[in-house]
């Protein structure tokens, strides 16, 4: 793609606004007639809800006009609306993608209120079975929703959330155009990228908070909770000034499920279990739903209550392999014959290859309240609990071909032969054979409160919120148990064949023919007993307050509000480590396998517990290692807490076809920090508190404009200036010294990244519920963070390392400098195919594509090599084509995400990226009546791998496998 210069967003922004601008004011003189109200107009009020009156269900997005006038009003999530009108006659009209438009002819008294509650149909799906009806509605909710928004908004709602074995909404998320989600070594989806932003310049919320995290960064985790009590997800790409500002890629923000969503009682239970085919074992899937609509305190129907409870249990067991690369010159090495081949050769020194026994068990309920005292004045509350719990044991076994190997000119030269496909090292590499043992028992808990109200006037609405949450993880055992087999009388010898490195598969045979099942051969071992406490307690409050004035010809909206943020993160960890020599019994600690896993025997496995057992009964056996339990205890250890101040004001200004919205909001952070000063130099342990701190704030101007260009087609553009704070860890991190002088530090004057964003969006959406969009983005972000890696001998009178290269001590730091340029289009393409004959009527569709660059700097790299930031891929695609007839429900999904860089060193060498990604996922479905339904689903119905690689595709790094998840059940709704 071209290069952007700075001007360019902003020229393509400001001729799209001119041009629909333009377009719209000529469709506005045809399409709307000037308004007629006077001063003594907007006396009485109209409220109601807009429902589907086939299924009763509250309808989010539906546009509430009042005829001849500017008033308008767009429902709500229980799909409420009230509108200032005049006294006398009043006809509302309502307008609904994918329903039937209609009009309702109202006589309101002087200073009254009438209440209205329409429903709306389609003539088009009026004789269509439920089935086809329920996938219809799903898809209209969405759409209807993303067409009424203010900003660049996507939705997408629980009836079209798609095939999840677990609940897990990341399934759900890498469907949505622009985002790309990160998946673990067990398969499961983890973090969220919004147009190539990683995780932790994003905000994740729930009901529009943020959401406390445990696992060490600002993004969440998605494997802590199940999203069976959501009911709707809304990616906001260009944020209004009443939302948070750090979010640099966009803010998700799940909506949990209310009564009032309803018409009445509904009660649902699915039972069902998931299948891992790779460890052939089964697990269960149960949720439970509950939503009823009470009168109380003398109203009507003005109580609701919805519960969700879910419970999962899943087999991630895992296959694995590691290989670590070295990068070999042909220059350099001339008697390897390296120049006879096209592409790089490296030498594959070390591989690992293990299997992981993980099993994972979820367990969320969420409770929502709605009271309604009358029209006007209502109040909720909202309770989120979720229960993760993770363990299991990662069985390795590793070998370490080459040891010595130096690639310069006149270093060691120990490789002995080197192809494409097969390596040996010589009885000069120094090579070695282990086995490693690693625990995994962990429980994350997830809970949420927060209260709130909203109380409207005739032409004002005042909203206010307390929210508190809590995420605390806690890790029992994270016991590792491993032993070196390295004999050097003679050294071990290895040679390697690379057989399928996509898959894992790579054949390693020794040539010395020493047993490798000969214990005795065992020179060392270490057993590293581990737990830790890590959580993040959130205190929010916010209110805001609008007030609208009907200006005759157009209408205006002022907004502002303010809110309080206090995040408190906390970790402690505890860590002793031990080692053994070669007296130690190490039979007593492993079982024997002889199966054979990605090409590679096992021979043994290392049981972490059995060395625990060992220490216990017999320490004498075992050496404390002061060093590195002194830094595993105390040098990522911090007690934090983060405040933020904010207010904004904006005012939204609507005229014929057009829309303007404009404002500015102002953040201000402050944080402090108690961490630790570790030091074990010269093998003298110590350590210390020190309190640390810092303070910022920011103003972030945002302008959007939105055209009705005709009806259904829509344009937008934004400006937008957001935040992203400094990753967690590299704020809250330590000093430590080894025993060598060499130091590590975390920063806690890291700034934030600051982002221009700019954003231009057309769309069209179609009679029968149809979206066509194309959007264009470019987002200039300044100041990441990137590692600083410099030699020193001395420290300044601060204590920071002067630049030395020819220093004997290494220093690593975090440092803000590296800078990026994103940009790129997204296409979106939905459809239901109703207009088709027979069961052709019941195929839908929805495909999106993203095509975009990234240009980032890097102030610790010197080399040409164009890079990108962390997480972003070039392209994205995502297809679903789904067909509902006569109960028959089938769907299918294909998700594909480009290369994307992991993570990246000081070289090519040390460059970690992940291959692209694909992966098919299929459900169908059968409902014997309204009420009875069966289906099943399979996740990764092709066997896909997950691949990573260093520097080049061909030197896969990282392989695993998971397998396909199978999940099937039934469905009863009460």
């Amino acid at each position: 793609m071209r290069k952007f210069s700075s001007a360019r967003p902003i020229a393509v922004l400001a001729s799209t606004a001119m041009i629909a601008l333009a377009a719209g004011t000529a469709h506005a003189q045809t399409a709307i007639t000037a308004a007629a109200t006077t001063a003594d107009a907007t006396e009485s009020t109209v409220t109601g809800r807009v429902y589907d009156e086939a299924t009763g269900q509250s309808l989010r997005g539906a546009i509430v006009r009042v005829a001849g006038s500017n008033v308008q009003d767009v429902t709500l999530e229980d799909g409420r609306f009230q509108v200032a009108v005049p006294a006398g006659p009043v006809t509302l009209r309502v307008e609904y993608v994918g329903l039937d438009t209609e009009t309702r002819a109202l006589d309101v008294p002087r200073g009254g209120n009438v209440v209205a509650n329409i429903g709306l149909t389609s003539a088009e799906l009026h004789d269509e079975d439920v089935v086809i009806r329920a996938a219809a509605t799903g898809q209209a909710l969405a759409i209807n929703q993303q067409k009424t928004a203010n900003g660049v908004v996507n939705i997408v709602s629980e009836e079209t959330f798609g095939p999840s074995p677990d609940g897990n909404l990341g399934y759900v998320l890498q469907r949505l155009p622009g985002l790309s989600v990160d998946t673990d070594q067990d398969g499961s989806p983890t973090g969220i990228n919004i147009r190539g932003i990683e995780g932790d310049y994003n905000s994740f919320q729930i009901d529009g908070n943020r959401v406390p995290t445990s696992g060490g960064g600002r993004g969440i985790g998605l494997t802590q909770f199940s999203g069976d009590g959501i009911t709707t997800i809304e990616v906001i790409k260009a944020p209004t000034p009443d939302r948070d500002g750090d979010a640099i890629g966009g803010i998700v923000n799940v909506v949990t499920r209310t009564a009032f969503q309803r018409s009445g009682r509904q009660l649902s239970v699915d039972v069902g279990g998931i299948y891992s085919d790779l460890p052939e074992k089964f697990g269960h899937a149960v949720t439970a739903q509950y939503s009823d609509i009470f009168s109380i305190g003398g109203g009507d129907r003005n109580f609701g209550v919805s519960a969700t409870i879910s419970s999962y249990q899943t087999d991630r067991y895992s296959l694995n392999r590691d290989m670590d690369w070295v990068q070999v010159t042909p220059a350099n090495n001339p008697t390897l014959n390296l120049g006879q081949y096209s592409n790089p050769v490296w030498f594959m020194e070390a591989s690992h290859w293990e299997y992981d026994t993980r099993v994972t068990k979820t367990t969320s309920a969420n409770l929502n309240l709605d009271f309604r005292t009358d029209p006007f004045n209502s109040f909720y509350a909202r309770f989120f609990y979720s229960n993760a719990d993770r363990h299991g044991v990662k069985y390795e076994t590793d070998i370490d071909i080459d040891t010595r190997f130096q690639d310069a000119v006149g270093g060691r030269k120990t490789y002995a032969e080197l192809r494409p496909d097969y390596g040996r090292g010589s009885a000069n590499s120094q090579a070695s054979r282990g086995w490693i043992g690693t625990e995994d028992d962990r429980e994350t808990e997830l809970f949420s409160v927060n209260l709130g109200g909203r109380h409207e006037g005739r032409n004002s609405l005042l909203t206010y919120d307390f929210f508190y949450s809590r995420n605390k993880q806690v890790t029992t055992n994270d016991n590792e148990l491993n032993f070196l087999m390295e004999p050097d009388d003679p050294w071990l010898q290895f040679e390697y064949h690379l057989i399928d490195v996509s898959r894992g598969e790579v054949e390693i045979n020794e040539l010395t023919g020493r047993d490798p099942s000969d214990l005795s051969l065992v020179t060392e071992g270490e057993l590293i007993m581990n737990n830790s406490v890590r959580t993040e307690d959130v205190y929010s409050a916010k209110v805001d307050f609008e007030r609208s004035f009907d200006l005759g010809s157009s209408a205006l909206t002022l907004k502002t509000g303010a809110k309080y943020y206090r995040s408190e993160p906390r970790f402690d960890q505890v860590a002793d480590v031990y080692s053994m020599d070669e007296g130690f019994p190490y039979q007593q600690v492993v079982s024997i396998n002889n199966s054979i896993i990605l090409d590679g025997n096992k021979y043994f496995d290392v049981n972490p517990a059995k060395g625990v057992a060992l220490l216990r009964s017999n320490p004498g056996l075992f050496e404390i290692e002061e060093e590195d339990s002194l830094e595993d205890s105390y040098f990522e250890d911090y007690n934090a807490s983060e405040t933020t101040a904010a207010g904004y004001v904006m005012g939204t200004l609507r005229f014929g076809a057009h829309t303007i919205l404009g404002g500015v909001r102002y953040e201000h952070v402050s944080w402090k920090n108690t961490n630790y000063q570790v030091s074990y130099l010269d093998e003298e342990a110590s350590f210390s508190p020190v309190e640390q701190g810092d303070s910022y704030g920011y103003w972030l101007p945002s302008i959007h404009f939105r055209h009705e260009l005709a009806h259904n087609l829509i344009m937008r553009e934004s400006y937008n200036r957001s935040y992203g704070r400094p990753r967690l860890s590299e704020l809250t991190q330590g000093r430590f010294i080894n025993e060598d002088g060499d130091i590590s530090d975390g920063n806690p004057n890291l700034k934030p990244a600051l982002s221009d964003n700019f954003d231009a969006q057309l769309e069209y959406y179609t009679k029968g519920g149809g979206l066509y969009s194309i959007a264009l983005f470019y987002k200039n972000v300044r100041n990441f963070s990137y590692t600083q890696v410099y030699n020193f001998s001395t420290v300044d009178a601060n204590g920071v390392p002067i630049f030395d290269p020819e220093g004997d001590f290494e220093y690593e730091v975090p440092l803000n400098g590296s800078t990026a340029k994103n940009y790129g289009i997204e296409l979106i393409a939905r459809q239901r195919f109703t207009f088709l004959p027979g069961a052709l009527r019941g195929l839908s569709t929805s495909l999106s594509a993203t095509f975009s660059d990234s240009e980032a700097t890097y102030p610790n790299r010197d080399d040409d090599r164009k890079l990108p930031v962390p997480g972003f891929s070039k392209f994205l695609f995502t297809a679903s084509l789904e067909w509902a007839w006569r109960g028959i429900e089938l769907r299918g999904d294909y998700i594909y995400r480009d290369d994307y860089v992991e993570g990246l060193g000081d070289s090519i060498e040390s460059d970690e990226f992940y291959a692209a990604e694909q992966r098919v996922d299929v459900r169908a479905a059968y409902s014997f009546t309204r009420n009875l339904r069966v289906y099943a689903s399979v996740t990764n119905l092709t066997d896909e791998p997950q691949v990573s690689y260093s520097g080049y595709r061909q030197f896969v790094e990282d392989a695993s496998l998971t397998g396909r998840k199978y999940r099937f059940g039934l469905e009863y709704k009460f």
